[in-house]
C-alpha cells in the first residue's frame, strides 16, 4: 500500500526503527503466537511496492533474526514428541513449516529483486552472499521439517534451492565466508549449504526419528567443510544432481552429463566422524556436546554410526526382493509390554530363591513380575521379504507410530510373536502412512540376567530413591541370529541399562550361562540393543 501522496509506502516495516519497536511488542510468552506474526511480516514484505533492495532485505533479515530463537524453542517441543498423528505436535510443525516457508520465499525475492535491478550499490552488493547463505539455510531447514514428517521434497522446493546457488555461481560468491547470525563463531559458505541439505537428503532420512533428523541435520552442518562439490564425476564423488531439473540427487551414473550436473560426496567427513565415534564409545567421561545437550550421548552415537554407513563411497541398498502381499497383521509395542507377550524361558530355581529375597527388601517380585495391560491394532500388510514388511496405516491407527520404536507383531492365524522395529515411515495424503519393519527375530525369548560382575558397580548407580535395588535383576529379550542360533544373538534391554563389559549370568533355567555386554548396536525411545558373548 502507498499514502495518499506517494511519499513513502505505507507499510509498518518501511521504516527500520519501527520494524524493530514492532518485533519488540511481540509476546515473549507465547513463542508460537510470535513467530506467526513474524511469518505473517514475511509474507507482506517480500512483494510490498516502494521499498529498495537494500532496505527489503535489511527488513528481511531482521524478522529473521527476531524469528530464529522462536523457531528453536518450538522445534524443540516438537522433538519432544514427534509423533505423525499427534494434533498438538502438527500445530507445532504447521507453525515452524510455515515460517521456514515464508522466510526461504522471501530470501528467494529478495535476491530476484537485486537481479532485475540496475542499481547495486556497494553495500548491498556486499550484503548478498549472507542473503544468499540465509536462503539457502532457509529452503534447507523447510526441507528438514518436510523430512521430519516423511513428506517427499517437492520440484518447487529443489528449485529454490538450485536457484540460490545459480545465482552465487553468477555473483561468483560460492566460497565467499561469512557469518549466517549474529553470536554464530563457525563461517559458512552458499557451496557449504548446499551441500549442508545434499548430504542430509542422501542420509536416509527416512529411516530416522524426527530428533536423529535434527541431529544429522547439525551435524552435516558442523563437518560441511569436508563436503566435496565438484562438475567432474569422479569416485569420491558418489552422488549428482542438476542445477537445472529441479530434482533430488541421485547415485551417480556413468553415462555422460550436461554442464548443469554436479556431482558431490561426504567421504572425506568419515575420518572426523571415526574419530567422534571412537571418543564417544572409548572414553565413558566424554561427552559430545557440538550437536545439542538435549539429545543423549547414546542417541547421537546411534546417529553418527548411522552417518558413517550413509556418508561412504558405497552405501547400503536394499537387497531383499520383496513381493507384494494382502494380509493382516496384529501390532503392540513398548519393551515391557514385548516382554510379557513373547515366549518367556525360565529364570529356574536360584532366582526365584534370590526373588523371594529380593520381594522382601524391595517388594518387587522379579521373577513373576505383574501383567501390563495393553492394547494391539490391527495393520494391513502391503509387502513382506525375508528380512522385513511395508505396512499401510490410516485413520488413526499407528497414532505412536516413530522411527526405531519397537514393536511385536502376530502374523494373521499365527501363535507366536515376533519382534520388530520401525525402520522407514513415508506420509502420503488422506492421512496415509506407509511404514516398514525391520524384522529383529521370529523366534524372540524373554529371559532374566543377574548382575554379577563389572556392572554390579555401577548397578548402585541405579538403586532406587527408597533404598531398594531394584535392577539386581534385568529383563531382556534374546534375539536369535539369522540361523535361529543363540551363538551370535543380540540382546534388547531397556534404556539406560547398558553397561560396556559387564558381566551378567543368563537365567536359562538350571542351565544358566554367563555373559559380557561388548557393544551397544542400537537404541529407541525405550530399548538399547546390545551385542554379547558367552563366556560359560
Amino acid at each position: 500500500m502507498f499514502s495518499l501522496f506517494g511519499a513513502k509506502p505505507d507499510h509498518p516495516m518501511y521504516d527500520l526503527e519501527e520494524a524493530k519497536r514492532l518485533l519488540d511488542e511481540l509476546p515473549q510468552d507465547d513463542a508460537l503466537k510470535s513467530l506467526d506474526e513474524i511469518t505473517f511480516w514475511l509474507d507482506s514484505i517480500k512483494s510490498a511496492g516502494g521499498f529498495t533492495p537494500e532496505l527489503r532485505a535489511a527488513v528481511i533479515m531482521l524478522l529473521d533474526e527476531a524469528g530464529q530463537p522462536r523457531q528453536a524453542e518450538l522445534l524443540q517441543r516438537y522433538l519432544d514428541a514427534p509423533h505423525l498423528r499427534d494434533f498438538q505436535g502438527l500445530h507445532l510443525w504447521q507453525g515452524i513449516h510455515a515460517f521456514a516457508l515464508a522466510l526461504s520465499a522471501a530470501y528467494s525475492a529478495s535476491i530476484s529483486e537485486y537481479q532485475h535491478t540496475d542499481k547495486r550499490p556497494y553495500e548491498l552488493r556486499a550484503r548478498m552472499p549472507l542473503v544468499c547463505v540465509r536462503q539457502l539455510q532457509a529452503v534447507s531447514a523447510q526441507m528438514k521439517l518436510e523430512l521430519m514428517r516423511y513428506i517427499a521434497v517437492d520440484a518447487a522446493t529443489w528449485q529454490l534451492l538450485y536457484e540460490g546457488y545459480r545465482f552465487a555461481e553468477t555473483e561468483q560468491c560460492t566460497e565467499t565466508m561469512v557469518l549466517a547470525y549474529p553470536g554464530h563463531v563457525i563461517h559458512t559458505s552458499p557451496q557449504r549449504e548446499l551441500l549442508h541439505a545434499l548430504v542430509l537428503y542422501i542420509s536416509s532420512p527416512d529411516t530416522l526419528a524426527a530428533d536423529q533428523i535434527e541431529v544429522s541435520y547439525r551435524i552435516a552442518g558442523r563437518l560441511a567443510s569436508f563436503f566435496d562439490l565438484s562438475e567432474i564425476a569422479d569416485g569420491d564423488f558418489p552422488y549428482q544432481f542438476d542445477l537445472s531439473a529441479n530434482a533430488p540427487p541421485h547415485r551417480a551414473d556413468k553415462e555422460q552429463a550436461a554442464a548443469s550436473v554436479h556431482y558431490f560426496g561426504a567421504t572425506k567427513a568419515l575420518p572426523a566422524l571415526k574419530k567422534i565415534i571412537d571418543q564417544n564409545e572409548n572414553d565413558p567421561v566424554w561427552r559430545e556436546r557440538r550437536f545439542g545437550s538435549e539429545f543423549t550421548p547414546a542417541g547421537k552415537l546411534t546417529v553418527l554410526k548411522h552417518l558413517m554407513t550413509y556418508w561412504a563411497t558405497e552405501p547400503p541398498h536394499r537387497h531383499m526382493a520383496r513381493r507384494d502381499i494382502n494380509a493382516t497383521i496384529e501390532v503392540t509395542r513398548s519393551f515391557r509390554v514385548i516382554s510379557q507377550v513373547v515366549t518367556h524361558i525360565d529364570a529356574g530355581h536360584d532366582a526365584e530363591q534370590d526373588a523371594d529375597a529380593s520381594k522382601k527388601r524391595a517388594r518387587i517380585d522379579l521373577t513373576a513380575a505383574p501383567d501390563i495391560e495393553y492394547t494391539t491394532e490391527v495393520w494391513n500388510v502391503a509387502d513382506m521379504s525375508a528380512s522385513g514388511l511395508g505396512a499401510i496405516l490410516t485413520g488413526s491407527q499407528g497414532a505412536w507410530v516413530k522411527i526405531g520404536d519397537l514393536c511385536a507383531l502376530k502374523p494373521q492365524n499365527g501363535q507366536q510373536w515376533w519382534v520388530g522395529a520401525i525402520r522407514r515411515l513415508h506420509t502420503e495424503a488422506e492421512s496415509k502412512v506407509h511404514v516398514g519393519i525391520e524384522l529383529l527375530a521370529k523366534r524372540p525369548a524373554s529371559v532374566w540376567l543377574r548382575v554379577i560382575g563389572k556392572g554390579a558397580e555401577r548397578a548402585s548407580n541405579w538403586e532406587t530413591s527408597s533404598g531398594s535395588f531394584a535392577y539386581d535383576y534385568i529383563p531382556v529379550i534374546l534375539l536369535p541370529d539369522e540361523q535361529n542360533s543363540y551363538l551370535h544373538a543380540t540382546m534388547l534391554m531397556e534404556s539406560g541399562r547398558f553397561v560396556v563389559d559387564a558381566i551378567y549370568q543368563m537365567m536359562m533355567g538350571e542351565k544358566s550361562r554367563d555373559i559380557k555386554l561388548t557393544r551397544l548396536l542400537a537404541e529407541g525411545e525405550d530399548y538399547e540393543q546390545a551385542a554379547f558373548e558367552w563366556l560359560t
